[in-house]
């Protein structure tokens, strides 16, 4: 929707509170952010605004509600809205912003612990990434969020079978930073499930990755100490 037909729909008030309200949440206040969002439709006596305005309009407002929850640390309320928004409002948002609403409502549900949902969400941002954005920086997000929240619940034998599709995905589509991502989170895979010898190997080829492309000491040390915590020397490593 272009902006001179939001104009035209949408009360100037909604619009303008609307836009303080998103300027609050980039600002970091998210609390005075979500109670602007709660008010938008609030006429000046605090009764509701008679009229209509646009479906995307109401799902976008209900969507950054949701995300100011879910930097809130209230994740369970910002479900119940996910939850309202998927029974249909969602589809009333632009393509770009329905990807983002899939990947917000996955990581609520990570946040959550309710993985199976997590990982059907996700995989409704995948399918826009590829189909409809073709953009496989996107599709290579959602991959890391899927086996990030995996990794974070120590579903083991899970995160172990993403990684795989994860590699292979990356290996068809000739995306070497989606292969070093799935390495990565198959590499505490293989350490929770015992595989120290496949752990060390991936070790080994994530170290010398990092070795070769611009990293911060940091990440480093963290996959030295990983390297060390699944048996290996650090007069060895690499």
């Amino acid at each position: 929707m272009t902006d001179d037909l939001l104009k035209a729909l949408i009360p100037a008030i909604c619009l303008e509170r609307f836009n303080q309200a998103v300027q609050l949440a980039n600002d970091g206040d998210r609390a005075n952010a979500l109670d602007q969002f709660h008010h938008i439709f609030d006429r000046d006596d605090g009764q509701s605004l008679q009229g209509s305005v646009t479906g995307e309009f109401l799902a976008t407002v209900e969507l950054q509600k949701a995300n100011c929850l879910m930097h809130l640390g209230r994740p369970t309320e910002a479900q119940a809205i996910f939850q309202q928004l998927d029974r249909g409002l969602a589809g009333q948002l632009n393509t770009e912003t329905i990807y983002d609403f899939y990947v917000a409502y996955g990581n609520t549900l990570g946040q959550l612990g309710q993985l199976p949902d997590m990982i059907d969400r996700m995989a409704h941002a995948m399918n826009i990434a590829l189909e409809r954005l073709r953009d496989l920086d996107r599709f290579r997000q959602v991959w890391y969020w899927v086996l990030y929240w995996e990794k974070q619940h120590q579903a083991w034998d899970l995160l172990d079978e993403h990684c795989i599709d994860a590699n292979g995905f990356g290996l068809e589509n000739n995306d070497l930073q989606l292969q070093i991502i799935a390495l990565e989170f198959r590499c505490h895979a293989h350490r929770a499930l015992g595989r120290l010898d496949q752990a060390r190997t991936g070790a080994a080829g994530v170290l010398a990755w990092k070795r070769q492309v611009p990293t911060d000491r940091a990440a480093i040390q963290e996959w030295e100490d990983f390297w060390v915590s699944v048996g290996g020397s650090l007069d060895s490593r690499g």
